[in-house]
């Protein structure tokens, strides 16, 4: 709203207005609490120093309740320390100190409730950010972690079945110097969403890196995980070319695996990884599942 000298200015214009009003016109105690005045003086100097601090929340909704929250603050508590000094009448008192810090602090206390949800927000902005892949929108490999934590957790509390699939897409490449990579990665993002309408309640979906996928499969176990996969690779198959490809089609390699007892979920990713590169040595465009 201010800038700082026009914010210095303001603030030497109330203490030289409100000071010689009471030093030329008002009655001066001869009895002054000093413990009192310099208490008022500490609190009028820390609602100056945040008027000024708050600048660096210009433009956000919030600043104008606290800029003007703090500089009416300023004004009762410099008011205040006055009082020590000069009688004020009770009508200057409730206007000049009371009042103007209800009003001080029912705009601050807006302008904090503002800051603090706008803060809860940015967070939740920040959290879903450091588990999302840009590209395709779904998790990324940390999120995908954490949401197999949480899907191991329901199925060792309810003796459930989890498996893991996980997909690669077959010479990826050929797509890329083709069409080039950002036809490449908008063809990766149409996929992750395509791959996302067939997920339930129970299966999450990530983008593992590059051109690979995980999935976990909460209830399933192999037999289920690999008729799920089999419907993801003719997804996949049947996606519609660009004419400049040609005859070629993009398929996937799928590997399979379901989490043993005693096994950690890393090694049953393994599993799955070592499922997928046999799809991909027995000639690709395939869903392998290591069973032992």
């Amino acid at each position: 709203m201010w800038p700082n000298y026009k914010k210095t200015i303001v603030l030497l214009i109330i203490v030289v207005v409100f000071a010689g009003y009471d030093f030329f016109w008002l009655e001066r105690f001869e009895d002054v609490r000093v413990f009192n005045l310099m208490a008022e003086f500490v609190f009028a100097t820390m609602a100056a120093i945040l008027f000024f601090t708050i600048d660096q929340l210009k433009g956000k909704k919030y600043y104008s309740y606290l800029n003007v929250g703090f500089v009416l603050a300023f004004i009762s508590m410099y008011i205040d320390a006055l009082d020590q000094l000069h009688f004020h009448g009770e009508l200057y008192t409730a206007i000049g100190e009371k009042l103007t810090l209800v009003i001080a602090f029912t705009l601050i206390i807006f302008g904090v409730k503002d800051w603090i949800s706008d803060f809860v927000n940015l967070n939740k902005i920040l959290e879903r950010q450091v588990i999302t892949d840009e590209l395709t929108g779904l998790y990324n490999r940390r999120g995908m972690l954490q949401q197999f934590k949480a899907f191991e957790a329901v199925a060792q509390k309810n003796s459930l079945s989890l498996s893991f699939v996980i997909a690669d897409l077959d010479d990826f490449k050929k797509y890329n110097d083709t069409m080039g990579h950002l036809a490449g990665d908008s063809f990766l993002s149409d996929l992750g969403k395509s791959l996302l309408e067939l997920m339930s309640k129970n299966q999450v979906i990530g983008r593992w890196g590059g051109e690979e996928f995980a999935i976990c499969l909460l209830g399933s176990d192999v037999n289920k995980a690999c008729e799920f996969a089999e419907k993801i690779r003719l997804r996949v198959l049947g996606i519609t070319m660009p004419p400049k490809m040609g005859n070629e089609k993009i398929s996937v390699s799928l590997g399979v695996a379901e989490l043993k007892n005693n096994e950690s979920v890393m090694d049953t990713i393994k599993r799955a990884d070592n499922s997928l590169y046999l799809a991909k040595s027995n000639g690709k465009n395939q869903v392998v599942a290591i069973r032992k």
